[in-house]
């Protein structure tokens, strides 16, 4: 039981009214098997510019639910990962997502153990030293992503605060360009990876053979969450939020299709910069 969340918006403060109409792809239960448990979650925010993290490697209830554990947070972005590692091994400092500066990065997928092994050292190598001097653990995922703030820092917008969503798509299309080169080079397949990033400003996501699906939310009329909070004499006054405007991501391959949502193409990405306007780039 495994998959990746992520959250984008411009109300911080309504985060819980956004979030609403996608907690089904918020939460997930244990099930009866072994490999149908909730083994861990890590969960970031980004508010005001700082990231924060959350990760619980082992996890001693039936489920996980981000909704319940978000619900009174204000943040401009979130990315969580329900699942981290087989029957809950991970250590913290392998467990999505991860963070620097501003940055909040999560992924989802396989990669063979001994196939990134046989790569790590070169991208390594193609990491700036103070970027390398960050990594804490030996995940993948960690990897890739201080691979993509290298590109970021090539670019000349790892500390831009609103840098553009295309030049951020640039940087994450040529790190996993990179690290496919570096594979097949080898004779190991291609990444099947799901990809989210945001510095609470700008965002991607992409799946390269890893379904990934948005939900866009373009205000709302009637809010139940604040309907529920303020209106304690029953009236039924509607509360609306018209300049709300958030993106909900999700990489389940647990899950076909969600009512209302939209697939992104395999191998496009999903970008979306201040305006919270979603793109879809090949």
């Amino acid at each position: 039981m495994r998959h990746l969340v992520a959250y984008f918006g411009n109300e911080p403060e309504n985060l819980a009214c956004a979030l609403f109409p996608a907690r089904p792809a918020l939460s997930a239960q244990s099930g009866p098997l072994p490999q149908q448990a909730a083994d861990g979650f890590g969960l970031g925010f980004v508010q005001g510019g700082d990231v924060l993290l959350q990760k619980r490697p082992r996890v001693e209830t039936s489920g996980v639910d981000f909704y319940g554990l978000v619900k009174d947070t204000r943040a401009d972005a979130l990315i969580g990962r329900i699942g981290l590692g087989h029957d809950g091994n991970t250590a913290a400092e392998d467990a999505d997502p991860f963070r620097f500066r501003s940055w909040l990065f999560a992924s989802l997928g396989e990669l063979d153990e001994a196939a990134f092994e046989a790569i790590r050292d070169r991208m390594l190598e193609s990491t700036p030293a103070f970027l390398r001097r960050n990594i804490r653990g030996k995940s993948p995922s960690e990897h890739i992503f201080h691979l993509f703030l290298a590109f970021l820092h090539d670019g000349g917008i790892l500390d831009q605060p609103t840098p553009a969503p295309t030049a951020v798509h640039a940087a994450l299309r040529n790190s996993l360009a990179f690290v496919d080169r570096l594979l097949v080079g080898d004779g190991a397949a291609a990444l099947q990876i799901a990809i989210c990033a945001t510095n609470g400003r700008c965002f991607v996501a992409t799946g390269c053979d890893y379904p990934i699906r948005y939900l866009h939310i373009e205000g709302i009329a009637d809010c139940p969450v604040c309907l529920e909070r303020t209106d304690t004499n029953h009236s039924r006054r509607r509360v609306p939020h018209d300049g709300l405007r958030a993106l909900i991501v999700e990489a389940n391959r647990d899950v076909a299709v969600r009512p209302g949502w939209r697939e992104v193409p395999n191998r496009s990405a999903l970008i979306a910069g201040a305006d919270r306007v979603p793109h879809v780039s090949a």
